[in-house]
């Protein structure tokens, strides 16, 4: 392949046949159930209270506030807690920003315009704080059904209370298990402090008889004493404040830019061509473009469209069966769990649930049928197709070595050693 010609050469990467065995691969090593559970409690929790205040459509916002207890899974405790306060506060502010738009009652081509720049403005920020997880498409996603619900601004206010209680329980639930080790270990010290006292009460008493008296003179101390060593430095992670304050990477800025480009473009295109809800194209093309490198992209690409088709039939079925709220509910539930299991092992299977969760998620506030999912199909794949091809015109020397790297081709750079 003739990486001269950086475009030609992203075009025959399409067709590698490790792009689509990428795309299948299952790794089976990163699975775990803790994390999944947490997600699934934090999330089932918000939904079962607001059901249960008759609040339905609140909870679903409050649901994806939840969300936030996806991001950050494999980042240390201390580290995750403030990442998460972040997203958070970047996950209200792009549900109000949606309300905003539907209590204002603006134009299509607005939303588009304002949801592709949020889109970016997500995806620079978690490229800074080096954060992992479900991606800028879930500040797309909720403000896109912010913008749909949102009818007044008394909408809006209510919209940032909901999406702010389910923030506060996703990050509990993150950290839940910090939290547990940490009042484990305060009732620890507690006991210890207990048992020295008691410990030096008795030591009191022994050195005052003669034979503590004689002990003391030859030995210098009272024995039982243990020198505690200074602990170990551990690893160095940098704070909130320092990865926003300086300059964005950019890698970053070429992927925020690439992620407003193409969901503004796929909007626009969505509406031209007629389809129902075009933000759904802008959000699509964002999912594309979670990944950094080109090679990403198409990964990505290919796994959105395959997971859209299959989880598009899943969801007109859901939706065609008499659920009702509480069964949209427990079935919202039991998809979260399951796409949070499957997030590390393969995307396409983890958009296949994503999908007809998403539109579960969306009946319980707006209401849908089951052809919604054709429109969901349709708009995502366009999305999609103009996201690798946004990808693809702005291709850049370190994607051609992603892909030199995935489809183990030999860099022509690289020569014999001698």
């Amino acid at each position: 392949m003739d990486i001269h010609r950086p475009r030609r050469f992203a075009v025959r990467a399409l067709a590698h046949p490790t792009a689509l065995a990428d795309t299948l691969r299952i790794d089976l090593s990163k699975a775990s159930l803790g994390v999944p559970l947490r997600v699934g409690a934090a999330s089932g929790s918000v939904l079962v209270v607001g059901g249960l205040l008759g609040e339905f459509s609140l909870a679903g916002f409050a649901a994806l506030g939840a969300l936030v207890s996806a991001f950050c899974r494999a980042d240390p405790y201390r580290v995750r807690f403030g990442r998460l306060l972040v997203l958070g506060v970047g996950l209200i502010v792009s549900l109000v920003c949606g309300a905003v738009l539907g209590a204002l009652s603006a134009n299509t081509w607005t939303e588009i315009a304002v949801l592709s720049v949020l889109g970016g403005i997500a995806a620079l920020l978690i490229g800074a704080l080096h954060i992992t997880g479900p991606g800028a498409v879930v500040f797309v996603f909720g403000a896109t059904g912010s913008a749909g619900f949102a009818g007044d601004f008394g909408d809006v206010g209510r919209v940032a209370v909901a999406t702010g209680i389910g923030v506060v329980c996703g990050v509990v639930a993150s950290l839940s298990p910090w939290v547990v080790d940490g009042v484990r270990r305060g009732f620890g010290v507690v006991r210890s402090w207990c048992s020295s006292r008691r410990t030096l009460r008795d030591a009191r008493s022994f050195v005052a008889s003669p034979s503590g008296i004689k002990e003391v003179g030859a030995e210098g101390a009272v024995s039982g004493g243990e020198e505690v060593g200074a602990e170990g430095d551990g690893p160095v992670y940098e704070s909130v404040w320092a990865c926003l304050s300086r300059r964005p990477h950019s890698d970053h800025v070429h992927t925020a830019a690439r992620s407003v480009v193409a969901a503004g473009i796929s909007g626009a295109v969505a509406v031209g061509v007629g389809l129902s809800h075009p933000l759904w194209a802008s959000m699509g093309a964002v999912a594309a473009m979670q990944g950094v490198r080109y090679h990403r992209t198409v990964q990505r690409g290919i796994a959105r469209l395959v997971g859209n088709v299959v989880g598009g039939v899943i969801a007109a079925v859901l939706l065609a069966l008499p659920l009702g709220h509480w069964g949209a509910i427990a079935a919202i539930i039991v998809l979260q769990i399951i796409a949070e299991i499957c997030a590390p092992w393969n995307y396409a299977i983890t958009s296949t649930v994503v999908t007809p969760m998403a539109l579960l998620m969306t009946a319980l506030s707006v209401g849908l049928d089951p052809s919604i999912a054709v429109d969901r199909v349709l708009d995502t794949m366009l999305g999609v197709v103009i996201g690798i091809v946004i990808a693809l015109l702005t291709v850049t020397r370190p994607d051609i070595d992603g892909i030199l790297e995935s489809t183990g081709v030999r860099h022509p750079r690289a020569g014999s050693g001698s």
